[in-house]
């Protein structure tokens, strides 16, 4: 055999050699941490003797009405002009049984040009007027739905809504 056929033979040997070392490391740094889990045997599958599953339902299904926040919003409200009502169309559902209080801000400048009271469940706001007059044209603007407890008054929580305002003059 030839010397560059000698040679052409170890660096294919070394190429090969290379690859399957690239390969067993992905392998080895890349699989699934899901298989270095370790579950304890102690533990018994089912549920706990003696657990009013009826009870368990409730108290989970009242965790879960507590942290929801329901409501209603157009989100693309229109106002003839900066100091006319719009259609903001806001309704706090009677199966919220929170109050909500909103809050409307312009995302730009993250002024406030809207607040309500309080809504109990099972009310609405169809038109209102703006608590900062907008000049002409079309605002991307956020309203925030604060929840409070219906009893307590005590605060829940916070979401949001993406909403366009339009003032067309």
């Amino acid at each position: 055999m030839s010397k560059s056929k000698k040679r052409v033979l170890i660096v294919a040997g070394i190429a090969l050699l290379l690859a399957v070392t690239i390969s067993v490391c992905y392998f080895i740094f890349t699989k699934n941490s899901k298989t270095d889990l370790v579950y304890d045997d102690n533990a018994t599958t089912g549920i706990m003797p003696g657990t009013d599953i009826d009870k368990r339902k409730e108290e989970l299904q009242e965790m879960l009405d507590r942290s929801m926040i329901a409501f209603s919003i157009n989100t693309s409200p229109v106002f003839i002009n900066g100091t006319s009502e719009g259609n903001l169309l806001i309704e706090n559902p009677g199966n919220n049984a929170k109050l909500l209080k909103i809050s409307i801000q312009i995302n730009d400048t993250e002024e406030e040009v809207y607040t309500s009271n309080y809504l109990k469940p099972g009310t609405y706001i169809e038109s209102a007027k703006l608590d900062k007059v907008l000049e002409k044209g079309t605002y991307d603007a956020t309203a925030y739905f604060s929840a409070y407890e219906e009893e307590t008054g005590e605060y829940i929580g916070k979401t949001g809504a993406q909403i366009a305002i339009t003032v067309q003059n």
